[in-house]
């Protein structure tokens, strides 16, 4: 956005922005889930990232984050049990903060065909 630092720290300071993770800013009515996403080190996929684009999936809540292949993941605060990693070969198509709507589709039939909803993938 071409802001400097303190610029951004007095956004932050009065709410006007998120500090998610290093050198990563949200503005405060962004998307929750893409948030804790970001938190986590990727970005929303599978089921999460369906839910984000208004699809309607039976799914049982859990966050499915895309993680970069060079990513190192921090341990959400609500515990592993509530998340589920996937680690493409490459990354899907989509923006930072989520895949598209066709890649989801093909990450959720990959995850559901394979038993692991969530459950957190290991690399």
């Amino acid at each position: 956005m071409g802001l400097d630092d303190q610029t951004v720290r007095i956004f932050v300071a009065h709410g006007g922005l998120l500090r998610v993770r290093q050198a990563w800013y949200a503005l405060p009515d962004t998307h929750v889930d893409a948030v804790r996403a970001c938190e986590i080190g990727g970005r929303l996929t599978c089921a999460s990232a369906l839910r984000f684009h208004g699809e309607l999936v039976a799914d049982d809540g859990v966050l499915h984050i895309e993680m970069p292949a060079n990513a190192v993941s921090r341990e959400p605060e609500c515990g592993w049990g509530s998340v589920r990693l996937h680690w493409p070969r490459h990354p899907s198509t989509g923006n930072r903060a989520v895949v598209d709507a066709e890649a989801a589709w093909r990450q959720w039939e990959r995850c559901v065909l394979a038993g692991h909803r969530g459950i957190r993938s290991t690399r």
